[in-house]
């Protein structure tokens, strides 16, 4: 029997592909691929349920592996820490807005005005269309032209002003633009693992039984067993069988849902040990297979029932 192909069974997981009429009915009738679609549905549905959990330091050789991938310098060498994160988000909206050309309070500005004292004021200021008068000017004479005094802007000159202090604003933008972003990175990591963490040590609620059988042993064997039927909350059905006895069966154990007089029957699983959980393929009425069986199988890749049962029981409460 050819099954289908891994990669298709995690895109259908994932919700991003339909299977074919063909592959739908394959899925329904061989247990095999439908239990490992359930397998990946439910890793699907764990990291996407992860909440708030407390974040989990991670080791220095996670960053390593971010810092190499993502070919970050030297200067960011050294794994950021839970702690950081608080400054590298705030770093990065600085940079962000910075990025968008708006204002930000952390951006010094460039240059800084001159102090008070170093910008004497008359005590009535001249307009400015006005002629200058030189100190040996006569009050009512003409008024003489004084050219025009070129100011010296040289370091070191009276006239220049202070020096002003400038920033490299964007050299300290890109050193954290890396950090910040690794950051993130670090925190995604470490909130998946704790989600993963986090569901794994939660007990998961017991499905309810929806239907039972009492399994009795068939001619020549001497065995017993139990079967139920549990239905989740999102209508996925499985049948959990228990067997007790039947070690002398050589070979595989098989397990079955038969119809009331047995012409119909569809094989859910083997059996490996005393207990298993089978998963009943989506278009099973259990109306019309309500007959819980167990048989011996030779492995001789045959599929088809050896006709040997070692118990069997009919579900009740369906």
């Amino acid at each position: 029997m050819t099954h289908l192909d891994r990669d298709a069974l995690a895109l259908v997981a994932l919700a991003e592909l339909d299977l074919s009429p063909a592959e739908s009915e394959h899925l329904a009738a061989c247990p095999a691929c439908t239990g490992e679609l359930d397998a990946l549905r439910r890793t699907v549905l764990i990291g996407r349920s992860a909440g708030s959990v407390t974040l989990i330091e991670p080791a220095d050789a996670v960053w390593g592996r971010i810092h190499s991938a993502l070919g970050l310098t030297d200067a960011v060498a050294t794994p950021p820490r839970l702690t950081d994160l608080a400054g590298a988000s705030d770093a990065a909206a600085l940079a962000a807005a910075a990025a968008a050309g708006a204002p930000t309070h952390a951006q010094p500005s460039a240059v800084e005005p001159a102090p008070a004292e170093a910008q004497p004021q008359s005590a009535t200021p001249a307009p400015a269309d006005a002629p200058a008068e030189s100190a040996d000017s006569v009050p009512g004479s003409p008024p003489t032209e004084v050219p025009p005094h070129p100011v010296d802007t040289a370091p070191g000159s009276e006239e220049s002003g202070p020096t002003a202090s400038v920033v490299d604003l964007a050299g300290r933008r890109r050193a954290w633009l890396p950090v910040a972003a690794a950051a993130c990175a670090v925190g995604l990591v470490g909130g998946i693992a704790g989600g993963v963490w986090w569901q794994s040590t939660r007990t998961p609620a017991a499905a309810p039984v929806i239907a039972e059988a009492q399994l009795d042993a068939l001619p020549g064997w001497t065995a017993s067993g139990s079967a139920s039927v549990e239905e989740s909350a999102d209508g996925r059905r499985d049948v959990v069988v228990d067997v007790s006895g039947g070690a002398e069966a050589d070979g595989l154990r098989e397990v079955w849902l038969l119809t009331a007089d047995a012409t119909g029957l569809v094989s859910v699983g083997l059996l490996d040990g005393s207990t298993g959980r089978f998963s009943i393929p989506a278009g099973i009425d259990l109306a019309e297979y309500p007959v819980v069986d167990v048989s011996a199988e030779p492995a001789d890749g045959n599929p088809a029932h050896s006709g040997d049962s070692i118990v069997r029981g009919t579900l009740s409460g369906i």
